[in-house]
């Protein structure tokens, strides 16, 4: 849903803002001393009805070590994940189905890591 990253300084993290738009545009991710890094997951944008959009991000090498530490930040298991009520209307449905927190997750790893 949500996840908080520190990182070391080094570079190489890359934010595609218009992830549905071909050519895929990447820009750098610029480093500030002491703050976190906040990345949107695709579970909050079903939560929002896109209102949030999830960040499609990539790490390119730079040639140098690079080391960042990552809190996820996700619902209970058993949590419904429907659209917020106060991001549908009649001009703007729910355009996700209602599920279940931990079967989402579960699909999203399993098109992840096909075999």
């Amino acid at each position: 849903m949500l996840t908080l990253l520190a990182t070391d300084g080094v570079g190489g993290l890359q934010v595609c803002r218009e992830k549905f738009n071909r050519p895929q545009i990447w820009e750098d991710v610029r480093h500030l001393s002491g703050a976190f890094i906040v990345n949107i997951g695709d579970m909050m944008e079903r939560w929002t009805n896109c209102l949030f959009r999830s960040t499609l991000h990539r790490v390119m090498p730079t040639g140098q070590e690079r080391y960042s530490m990552a809190f996820f930040l996700d619902p209970n298991p058993d949590c419904v994940v429907e659209c917020l009520k106060s991001c549908c209307s009649d001009s703007s449905p729910p355009r996700f189905p209602p599920i279940r927190a931990g079967e989402y997750l579960e699909e999203r790893l399993k098109v992840t890591y096909v075999s």
